[in-house]
C-alpha cells in the first residue's frame, strides 16, 4: 500500500495570501474556500504558512484586532515542507498530525498545495501509529 501526496490533492486549488494582509481578510477567504490554512507567499516564495490555530492562539487569545494585524504577524514562518511526490509514510514521518495538522506542498521550489492531517487516509494514520507504538516497545526491551 502506497500513496503519494500528488494523488491525495490532485485537482484541488491552492489558496494563499500575501504576509501583509490583515488576519480579518484570511479569515474570510479560509471561510470561503473551506480551508483549514493558507499558505503565505511573497513575490510567489514561500514565507510562512496561516492556520486556523495560529489566528486562534497567537492573536484573539492575545487580544490582537482582526483589522489591525498582519498575518506576517502570526503566521508560522520557514515552515516544513513536502514534497508532491513524497509517500504519506514520509509525509507522517515529518510529524504531520503530531507538531503539525497542516504542511505546504512543493513541486520543485513551487508550492501547489497544502497538505491537512485530515487529508492522510485513517488506514495510513493507524499503520503508523502502530510502527510507532512498535518501535516504543522494541526500544525499551534493549
Amino acid at each position: 500500500m502506497s500513496t503519494t501526496i500528488r494523488k491525495i490533492l490532485d485537482g484541488r486549488k491552492l489558496h494563499s495570501i500575501a504576509p501583509g494582509a490583515v488576519l480579518r481578510e484570511a479569515a474570510r477567504q479560509m471561510a470561503e474556500h473551506g480551508a483549514g490554512a493558507l499558505v503565505v507567499l511573497e513575490d510567489g516564495a514561500l514565507v510562512g504558512i496561516l492556520s486556523e490555530r495560529d489566528i486562534v492562539f497567537r492573536a484573539v487569545a492575545q487580544g490582537l484586532h482582526s483589522d489591525e494585524t498582519l498575518v506576517s504577524d502570526v503566521m508560522t514562518r520557514d515552515p516544513v515542507t513536502v514534497g508532491i511526490d513524497d509517500a504519506v509514510s514520509d509525509t507522517l514521518a515529518a510529524r504531520l498530525g503530531d507538531a503539525f495538522r497542516h504542511l505546504p506542498v512543493v513541486d520543485g521550489a513551487l508550492v501547489v498545495g497544502v497538505l491537512s492531517f485530515r487529508d492522510i487516509p485513517p488506514e495510513y494514520v493507524m499503520m503508523y501509529e502502530r510502527f510507532r507504538e512498535m518501535s516504543g516497545a522494541t526500544a525499551d526491551q534493549t
